[in-house]
């Protein structure tokens, strides 16, 4: 169990914090790996393994929720947010 400060999940039902996902990505991969979400939701996942230096590919069947991971990956990517 990982404990996790509730966000409210304002951009997905099942938002999980880059924060809380970071330890796991840190831990089953290395720096270049490849992380692969086939249900990216708010792509929380995919920008941990990419503040981590990993690469990473989501995909995401809700046209809306694609839009809003793609902004936030793009956000984070220009900020140069990282581990």
């Amino acid at each position: 169990m990982i404990d996790f400060p509730y966000t409210g999940n304002k951009l997905h039902p099942t938002q999980k914090p880059v924060e809380a996902l970071m330890p796991l990505i840190r831990a089953f991969s290395r720096p270049g790996d490849l992380v692969f979400d086939p249900f990216c939701g708010s792509g929380s996942t995919l920008a941990a393994a990419q503040s981590l230096g990993r690469d990473w590919l989501g995909i995401e069947l809700s046209a809306e929720h694609h839009a809003t991971a793609s902004k936030c990956l793009a956000s984070r990517q220009q900020r140069g947010v990282s581990a």
